[in-house]
């Protein structure tokens, strides 16, 4: 992973065209948008109080894989770790986020892989 690498693979413009469906999505029926900003990111968040927060939203689900993508593809053009994830987002940490955070940068990486591999067997 290179920092400030710029999303140029099909399917990192998906992933972003996604999260900017789902985040209109949140903005217009979540409870977040309408709440204190502070509870979703208060010191010591645990996750009964995440799943709590975000229990009664509508949209709980759209906010997870919104989080879950956006927090990817930061960490794939700026840097990071999937170890910095804070906030409350769609009933989870950053923590229990992780695993998810980390299995779209694996899908991203893989689909590099194969378009590299594809590249060079074209060249051949």
């Amino acid at each position: 992973m290179t920092a400030s690498k710029t999303p140029t693979s099909p399917l990192e413009h998906r992933l972003q065209a996604e999260v900017r469906s789902l985040n209109a999505t949140v903005a217009e029926h979540g409870i977040c948008p309408r709440a204190n900003p502070a509870a979703w990111f208060a010191a010591g968040l645990t996750r009964r109080r995440a799943r709590l927060l975000c229990q009664p939203c509508p949209v709980r689900t759209a906010c997870l894989r919104a989080a879950v993508i956006e927090e990817a593809l930061v960490i794939r053009t700026v840097g990071g770790s999937v170890h910095s994830l804070h906030g409350a987002r769609g009933g989870l940490t950053g923590p229990a986020r992780a695993p998810l955070v980390k299995e779209v940068l694996d899908a991203i990486a893989d689909d590099e892989a194969s378009r590299t591999a594809e590249a060079a067997r074209g060249a051949a």
